[in-house]
């Protein structure tokens, strides 16, 4: 077993179990409810009153499977809100241990509010702290962002007319390199995400790999009968070089979807601007990319300096 998968459950202080079940008690505004909702209630009060309090000795108490996604999603956002960054996301034991800090911690005001008759019907006002703490979580998160309306509901045939420009990359290929004949997973694979992050770094893109940049229409047959899986297998392919080359965070801004042409498959690949900058990095380098004009140019350290802080304020 994993240690991964070890990770499946949420524990409280044993110190503080007495507390969390005298809140499911008939006179509590939680009767009948799980242990779960006491644990989510009081991870958001913790929230809510920036009191976060370190596990001494830790007792199971929810296991992860009874979530909900939305349940989850919560958590999640205020793990996001709690470090400033989605990398926290990748360290599933980290997000787990701010939620039991911030329910240890939270679990005493709850109880106190919750049993007082302080706020009168509590199960209504918490409601609403609930919501005011998620919608703050959430407001630290990246904003969404979208692809250049200009170019988003285009269909391949005119994404292709129009040709490369600040907004439209053509590839050929994924893993068949065209000029030796030959499959070359890296140097193909390398490009390509190449071409993302510079699209990431600028105002959003659209990659159409199966295109040569004569506007040629080749079609992924060569990577389907390489990657042998279809276009499942070409997308999962192309979604661990995102998390290689450019960091698992940034997967979220890409969507891949495919579209036939003149009977051949063509990858079409939406790619939004990021909420931060983004580094290409391979071997033991670094890199920072950026669209300028139909081309993706890299930048030196102090420029990349200068475009970041134009670019991103925060």
């Amino acid at each position: 077993m994993t240690e991964e998968k070890k990770i499946d459950r949420f524990y409280v202080d044993k110190r503080d179990v007495e507390k969390f079940n005298r809140l499911k008690e008939r006179d509590s505004p939680f009767a009948g409810s799980q242990n779960k909702d006491v644990f989510l209630a009081a991870m958001v009060v913790g929230f809510h009153e920036k009191s976060k309090i370190d596990l001494k000795n830790k007792e199971g108490y929810v296991r992860e499977e009874y979530l909900t996604p939305r349940e989850l999603a919560v958590i999640k956002a205020i793990a996001v809100a709690d470090e400033g960054n989605l990398e926290i996301l990748l360290d599933k034991q980290k997000v787990f241990s701010i939620a039991e800090q911030y329910a240890t911690g939270g679990i005493e005001i709850l109880k106190t509010k919750a049993l007082s008759g302080e706020y009168g019907s509590y199960a209504k006002k918490l409601e609403s702290e609930l919501l005011r703490a998620h919608e703050k979580a959430i407001e630290k998160q990246p904003k969404k962002v979208q692809i250049p309306e200009e170019i988003k509901n285009l269909s391949v045939t005119d994404l292709v007319n129009i040709g490369e420009s600040d907004k439209i990359e053509f590839k050929s290929s994924l893993t068949w390199d065209f000029k030796s004949k030959q499959q070359n997973k890296k140097l193909m694979g390398m490009i390509v995400a190449r071409a993302i992050s510079c699209f990431m770094n600028s105002e959003g893109g659209i990659v159409l790999i199966g295109i040569d940049d004569d506007k040629t229409v080749l079609g992924l047959d060569n990577d389907l009968t390489q990657l042998q899986g279809g276009t499942d297998e070409f997308e999962l392919h192309l979604t661990n070089l995102i998390n290689k080359y450019l960091g698992k965070p940034f997967r979220q801004f890409v969507n891949i979807r495919f579209e036939k042409v003149n009977k051949k498959v063509i990858a079409v690949v939406e790619v939004k601007k990021a909420p931060r900058q983004v580094y290409f990095k391979y071997e033991d380098k670094i890199e920072f990319y950026i669209r300028e004009g139909n081309s993706c140019q890299p930048l030196n350290v102090s420029d990349s300096v200068e475009y970041i802080k134009d670019h991103w304020s925060n």
